[in-house]
């Protein structure tokens, strides 16, 4: 039985899609051929001709699209084509898109799977060896069309992690592994192992479809699921015994969840002496907790803020983190010597422009070592995509490429041209501590038509390397430059 999955990776990062990975490795334990038509490193103009040039080169009995919903608009092409060409091959979708937007892909598929797919593809291809696909629309876990109507099977119990089989990590190209986009973080590392530690974040934020998902799985078991520390080690070593390692990425939501969960991962990761990169909660992060994953090896931690205004984040986030809250935890980071990052949006509902310069002016108070501002898009199934199709702000239709364009609510023009000058002055790091920034960000506050010719300076070379030597002065250094510039002016029309 050969299982082909599709990875139409839009944003084009090279890191291994984690879901993906998973599945593969928990149908190769049971028997089952499997390969990824890796979309990492071709031009999206030539996915069509390269997903079909690989379906015919090794004919799967059964492809497997794995959808985000930005991703969406890009991979139709390819789910048509196969559609039209399948033969005998078994079609289906899964991932976010498919889980919360069934609708819109039971049309172009065989089967959509539901949530967590190991279970439903191992049942799916067993049925397929077997010669029964007509037990496939009993099974759990999954959706399909039949004639006008959209049927929704019951799901199934969650996976067990323990249960879990080592990663196949040669499965992804190599180099996903030797060129990840995190290995500029630790100097000198040359190859990033990628793990998943737990899964079911236990926060229900509003721009997050993770209440959605609990929601779908209630009384189907434990949410919160976490590998153990010697599982962990097992994959770890596994990893390093095929590539190397000088660094490593966990892709859990959060860690920290426990006092017991933080001694374990010190306990057996310690000596592996491999600094690797976390996400957190400031809720979670405490001292005996930074202490035990400083010494299991962190180098560095992001954090989501997403807005600095305290109200905001509590009424319209649902994330109830006091600021003081939040100092604590990047001042606890810092003290431990653990680098930490910043996540912050801009463009959200009810996101005024006062709102939006609290963000930058609370990164100017905590200075992270690095922060990110994306532009806030609504995903389905998420509190804050029924509020801003109630206000009639959004078109569903309308998806861009990456979280880093114009806004795509229907915002007036001046209030998108905000958006993007706000979340700019983040990715720019205008909010680090430099007279210079701090002026330069007063300024554009003020008058924000002058942020277009900061931007276009700071984002050509010459311009970028003057902007980053002014930005050493000191204010009296600055103002004397200026009098020396204004005085050698003043004596040469003399």
């Amino acid at each position: 039985m050969r299982f082909m999955f599709i990875y139409p990776n839009i944003t084009r990062p090279k890191t291994p899609q984690m879901g993906i990975l998973a599945l593969g490795s928990h149908l190769v334990n049971h028997g089952v051929d499997v390969r990824i038509c890796d979309l990492t490193f071709h031009e999206t103009g030539a996915w069509v001709g390269h997903v079909m040039q690989e379906v015919g080169r090794w004919h799967p009995d059964i492809v497997g699209v794995s959808l985000r919903t930005l991703e969406f608009s890009a991979t139709l092409p390819i789910l048509e084509a196969l559609r039209q060409n399948k033969g005998h091959m078994l079609l289906l979708a899964g991932g976010p898109h498919a889980t919360f937007v069934p609708q819109e892909l039971a049309p172009l598929v065989d089967y959509g799977v539901t949530g967590d797919g190991e279970d439903a593809c191992l049942a799916i291809a067993h049925a397929m060896a077997q010669g029964k696909p007509e037990r496939i629309r009993e099974l759990p876990n999954l959706f399909f069309q039949r004639q006008e109507e959209l049927v929704k099977n019951p799901v199934g119990p969650l996976f067990d992690l323990a249960q879990a089989p080592e990663p196949r990590y040669e499965l992804f190209d190599e180099r996903h592994y030797t060129q990840h986009c995190f290995l500029r973080l630790v100097p000198t590392a040359q190859v990033c192992g990628v793990f998943e530690g737990s899964r079911g974040c236990p926060y229900l934020c509003t721009y997050c479809s993770n209440s959605a998902l609990m929601e779908i799985n209630k009384g189907a078991g434990k949410w919160r699921r976490e590998k153990s520390g010697s599982q962990l080690r097992r994959e770890m070593e596994l990893f390093r015994s095929l590539y190397g390692m000088d660094m490593m990425y966990f892709v859990d939501e959060v860690v920290m969840t426990s006092d017991r969960r933080t001694a374990e991962l010190r306990e057996h990761l310690h000596d592996l002496k491999t600094p690797f990169i976390f996400m957190e909660r400031p809720e979670l992060i405490r001292e005996n907790r930074v202490c035990d994953l400083k010494e299991a090896g962190a180098w560095s931690c992001s954090i989501g803020i997403e807005s600095g205004d305290e109200s905001f984040r509590r009424q319209i986030l649902k994330r109830n983190m006091p600021d003081q809250k939040i100092l604590d935890s990047y001042r606890l980071m810092q003290r431990h010597g653990i680098r930490t990052h910043a996540f912050v949006m801009m463009g959200m509902p009810d996101q005024s422009e006062a709102v939006m310069r609290a963000s930058v002016r609370l990164l100017q108070t905590i200075q992270p070592d690095s922060a990110q501002a994306t532009t806030f898009y609504p995903l389905p199934a998420t509190e804050l995509y029924d509020l801003v199709l109630q206000r009639g702000l959004f078109d569903p239709k309308v998806r861009p490429s990456n979280y880093y364009t114009l806004s795509a609510l229907s915002y007036p023009l001046v209030h998108k041209q905000k958006i993007a000058m706000y979340a700019d002055m983040v990715n720019l790091e205008l909010w680090r501590t430099s007279f210079i920034r701090r002026l330069t960000v007063r300024l554009c506050m003020i008058l924000p038509g002058v942020f277009g010719l900061v931007r276009w300076y700071m984002t050509s070379p010459r311009g970028y390397v003057r902007y980053q030597s002014i930005c050493k002065m000191s204010a009296r250094q600055f103002f004397s430059k200026i009098g020396e510039k204004v005085f050698e002016k003043f004596m040469a029309q003399k």
